[in-house]
């Protein structure tokens, strides 16, 4: 087997594997999860300087069962609290629980730039920040530090459902037009309407609930 299709072979299987992974793999990234991804990394490069080609595979299959196991495990609390870790807070009551930073080993100026990132930057605005077994640090600010919603004021908002994509790039979706109950030729229509054609838009979506459609024109077709 030659390099090149080596090469696509296992950057194809290293693909799929991540996919059977999950997405959590990426966004949350526990420890079982990076270290996963290192071995796969390690494994998935090694027939590009040996041989061994076939031996590889076998070995990121076994890992794949190993890592849908362990996430399996997490099901369960004591899995959980095993793999994972607890939550620990970091601030409580607007004061920076010391005890609790030198056991996660984060320093004050690393918690003062999270905190900062997040729109914080002052600690008695906190009223709990705590360190979440996935790495995320999450803020409750105090009562009175709350951002309003349109709940709080009492304003009446109408819920127009969930905006799906029915042109992307100047291709039609047609999944999502049958997700919509909508037509081919319900989209045509409206598009000559406005006299549009498909290869002039960017991005178009109807949204679920008052089933508007809305667009967005590529800018030379303005």
């Amino acid at each position: 087997m030659t390099l090149i299709l080596k090469i696509f072979v296992l950057y194809l299987i290293t693909i799929a594997i991540m996919r059977i992974m999950g997405k959590s793999t990426i966004i949350q990234m526990t420890p079982y999860d990076l270290v996963a991804i290192i071995i796969v990394g390690t494994v998935a490069a090694e027939p590009l300087i040996s041989t061994d080609f076939y031996p590889t595979v076998s070995a990121l299959a076994i890992l794949v069962i190993l890592h849908i196991l362990f996430s399996k495990m997490t099901l369960w609390q004591w899995g959980n609290r095993l793999f994972l870790g607890e939550p620990t807070i970091l601030i409580k009551h607007g004061e920076i629980v010391e005890d609790n930073m030198e056991k996660s080993r984060l320093s004050y100026a690393q918690l003062l730039s999270i905190l900062r990132s997040k729109g914080y930057p002052t600690l008695s605005d906190i009223d709990y920040a705590i360190l979440e077994p996935i790495g995320e640090v999450s803020i409750i600010p105090k009562a009175e530090n709350t951002p309003v919603t349109v709940q709080h004021l009492e304003i009446p908002i109408k819920d127009e459902g969930l905006p799906i994509a029915v042109i992307i790039d100047g291709r039609i979706q047609g999944r999502n037009l049958q997700l919509l109950g909508k037509s081919k030729e319900w989209l045509m229509g409206n598009l000559s309407k406005n006299d549009l054609d498909v290869k002039d838009i960017l991005y178009a979506y109807v949204n679920e609930k008052t089933e508007k459609l809305s667009i967005h024109k590529r800018q030379d077709a303005e």
